[in-house]
């Protein structure tokens, strides 16, 4: 594989900016009586069209801005959370690899992220990601590769394997296993795209409780959904998807992940996604 592989394939489904609102419908807590309703808007864009280093290191800095409004209803009066809009900041590098004349690239990304309510900010607002793999190009229309995650650094930190794949079946059907986001894609037309694909959502941000100590609120889910494409016009699309959450869960406690005043599971939910994204280069 040279540097004149195109980088659509080098980076495969990648948009230069990609734009987002989620509506997730009330999701009731397993143990406590009530629930959250949760608005989320997301926008992440390339800073700069791919930059190739050093012969055959291909770059990608990116730029995302996450916005999420937490709306909890029918909770009694000691629970320790209320209605908050939380706000996160991150920039990312991507890097990739590539050996002239063999199968085998190497990849590599950072994060560094501001997650927050903005009320009072401190270092425990700020955390460093950090990913690294290893993958093999068995022809022009299959990749695997492994690696791990090494996430939250400075909070409750924790490492993910992971193991990837990208398959191009054929013009139309593309299967692929990107860390902890499965996508089945098909794509009849230049105009028309439909998927099936599950990725991670909510976030980790910190807040400062009543009594000025600093939290950490984490809010994990699973989002599995069927998306559909349309193009608008020249590389700019519409994308609308529906489907349900799964695996929900939110704590609050220290910014190590312990002493936690809230670790409750929930239900499945329903969410409903409409945004704009901008093809690669």
């Amino acid at each position: 594989m040279t540097s004149e592989v195109p980088i659509g394939a080098k980076l495969p489904d990648l948009d230069v900016a990609f734009g987002a609102f989620t509506y997730t419908d009330d999701v009731d807590f397993d143990h406590l009586g009530g629930g959250l309703k949760m608005a989320e808007f997301d926008l992440i864009s390339l800073l700069c069209k791919p930059i190739t280093v050093a012969g055959d290191v291909l770059l990608a800095p990116a730029f995302q801005y996450g916005y999420n409004d937490l709306d909890f209803s029918g909770v009694g009066g000691a629970f320790p959370l209320r209605d908050d809009e939380l706000q996160s900041f991150s920039l990312h590098l991507a890097a990739i690899k590539l050996n002239e004349g063999s199968p085998w690239f190497y990849g590599g990304w950072a994060r560094v992220e501001l997650a927050s309510d903005f009320e009072h900010v401190t270092s425990d607002a700020f955390t460093l990601d950090l990913a690294a793999g290893v993958g093999y190009r068995f022809n022009e229309q299959l990749m695997v590769a492994a690696g791990a995650a090494f996430l939250n650094f400075n909070g409750d930190f924790w490492i993910c394997p992971g193991i990837n794949f990208d398959w191009e079946v054929n013009d139309q059907l593309r299967i692929g296993l990107y860390g902890p986001i499965p996508v089945i894609s098909y794509t009849p037309s230049e105009d028309w795209s439909f998927s099936l694909r599950g990725y991670p959502g909510g976030g980790i941000w910190n807040i400062e409780d009543n009594t000025g100590a600093s939290k950490a609120i984490d809010l994990t889910s699973y989002q599995i959904g069927a998306f559909v494409g349309r193009r608008l016009t020249g590389q700019l699309w519409l994308n609308a998807g529906v489907g349900f959450t799964t695996f929900n869960n939110i704590t609050l406690s220290d910014p190590d992940g312990n002493y936690k005043t809230l670790d409750e599971d929930m239900d499945w939910g329903l969410f409903g996604q409409i945004g704009l994204s901008l093809k690669i280069w």
